[in-house]
């Protein structure tokens, strides 16, 4: 199926867990290869929130919302903050069975006026001593834009690491050999000695490393942890095999999942146990 068969309905049932399997592994597919498809699943997932605290959604859609996006207690705190904005910033014209009838008919076109327009029209019509309660409003609106940037942020994390799986997959590794562009790295080169450089290039959809293992045991399976400096925020992958006579290891990575800036990698030994072994770090400066 093309990817113009994707509708933005098709995403929708996708949000909710409501297509085939096929259908499910195919969309992940686009969304962890296509930037563009990334940002229209992240933008129905936005329309699909805002349905839900507009009360238009259908009893079996709003299910499977819950089921989705209310798992846990802090999930449910931010959609009780948007709502109350919502309410708020709401004319309160409409009445419940035309909500209803809405949600049986989705497919129309709606106003294009969003909640966070309405709610500033609203400020603005409203008198000066309603002032206090507008800063609080305002402020409940910022803690609702932070959600929803880190909603997006998880989903951009998630994909990131969906694709270092993939991308390392011994399989996969298997039927893409080592180019003529793989850096090779050493231990212990972020104290003092001259950092490796990555220069990403726009034409390259994932870059190779090969890190050097010198410990003084070899392991079947290496666990790496890479994160940029000053940053919380890591790539793991817990599956990694060693090349050859073990003393390296192959890490491919999606070019769009790195930035600017000096990663340190930490990659682990596992023992046959399943317990940590020996650990060695390593430094890259990206640049572009």
């Amino acid at each position: 199926m093309k990817e113009e068969a994707t509708t933005d309905a098709l995403l929708r049932q996708f949000l909710l867990g409501k297509v085939e399997d096929e259908e499910r592994e195919r969309i992940e597919s686009l969304f962890l290869t296509d930037s563009s498809m990334r940002d229209r699943v992240l933008a129905v997932e936005q329309d699909l929130v805002e349905d839900y605290l507009e009360g238009l959604l259908s009893s079996g859609d709003r299910e499977a919302f819950l089921l989705h996006y209310a798992q846990t207690a802090e999930q449910e705190r931010k959609l009780r903050i948007t709502k109350s904005i919502k309410d708020w910033a709401g004319t309160g014209s409409e009445t419940t069975e035309t909500h209803e009838a809405k949600a049986d008919s989705l497919d129309q076109p709606r106003p294009s006026t969003s909640l966070w327009n309405r709610l500033f029209e609203r400020l603005r019509a409203r008198p000066v001593f309603l002032l206090p309660i507008a800063a609080v409003v305002v402020l409940a609106v910022v803690v609702a834009i932070v959600w929803f940037n880190y909603r997006k942020e998880q989903q951009r994390q998630f994909a990131i690491e969906q694709e270092v799986a993939r991308l390392n997959d011994p399989a996969t590794l298997r039927d893409v050999p080592p180019g003529p562009d793989v850096l090779t790295l050493g231990p212990g080169t972020l104290r003092g000695e001259r950092q490796s450089e990555l220069k990403l290039r726009s034409d390259e959809q994932a870059v190779e490393l090969r890190l050097l293992w010198q410990g003084r045991e070899s392991y079947s399976t290496y666990r790496v942890v890479m994160r940029r400096l000053n940053e919380d925020r890591s790539i793991v992958n817990t599956n990694l095999a060693p090349e050859s006579g073990g003393k390296s290891i192959r890490l491919r990575l999606p070019s769009y999942g790195l930035s600017r800036g000096t990663y340190v990698i930490n990659l682990t030994g596992i023992a046959a146990d399943g317990s940590a072994g020996e650990i060695a770090e390593y430094s890259l400066m990206v640049t572009s």
